[in-house]
């Protein structure tokens, strides 16, 4: 008799990305003060994205962006873009490593680990806000010898990243905009938290 081996994910049902970023307490509401020292009323925490299936779906999405891209190893940004990097590349194919932003202070303290030499890399990331991140990791691959023209993230927070990274020949490619996600949250929140979001989204948000 033929056994049938059924993924256990594919029976769940999948949420809207924006809707499961709220009830998986992935996108809070409230005030917070961000790295940047500015106020936001959302904060947005991925690293825990990949504990849910809506991740395979980000997977698919990241796989299908990248369709057209040529390069030859991915890069992902320790630690929220490793998750992304690790699938995308499994399911490509493609060599993965990642890079950290600050060394370890102990043993070989690189901040790189990967081979980069003359290679074309895709770096990885799970969210983009000013694209300093991004910039920072682009520098030391270069510096390793590698070449970076293509980055990707899940979320792009719309606040500079994509203007900064072109100014470093870097196109980046995104799977969801914020804007789009708060936009489409609106209705599940209490008139308080709808100003809030709305006031943010006309100050801070590109177009």
């Amino acid at each position: 008799m033929r056994k049938l081996y059924l993924n256990s994910f594919s029976i769940i049902p999948r949420m809207d990305f924006a809707e499961s970023l709220l009830q998986r307490k992935l996108l809070l509401i409230g005030n917070f003060i961000l790295t940047s020292g500015k106020t936001s009323p959302y904060y947005l925490d991925l690293r825990r994205l990949p504990n849910y299936p809506e991740f395979f779906t980000v997977v698919d999405k990241a796989i299908e962006e990248l369709r057209n891209v040529k390069f030859d190893m991915i890069i992902g940004i320790a630690t929220g873009g490793i998750p992304l990097a690790s699938f995308v590349a499994c399911k490509l194919g493609k060599p993965m490593g990642y890079v950290r932003l600050e060394k370890k202070g102990y043993g070989t303290d690189k901040l790189l680990e990967a081979d980069v030499k003359d290679k074309e890399i895709v770096i990885v990331d799970d969210v983009a806000t000013t694209g300093g991140s991004i910039e920072r990791s682009a520098e030391e691959i270069i510096r390793n010898g590698g070449k970076v023209s293509h980055a990707l993230v899940i979320v792009d927070r719309k606040e500079g990243a994509k203007e900064r990274l072109e100014k470093m020949g870097i196109t980046l490619h995104y799977l969801y905009s914020i804007h789009d996600i708060l936009k489409s949250i609106l209705p599940k929140l209490n008139d308080n938290e709808r100003k809030m979001i709305e006031e943010y989204l006309v100050k801070n948000v590109e177009g």
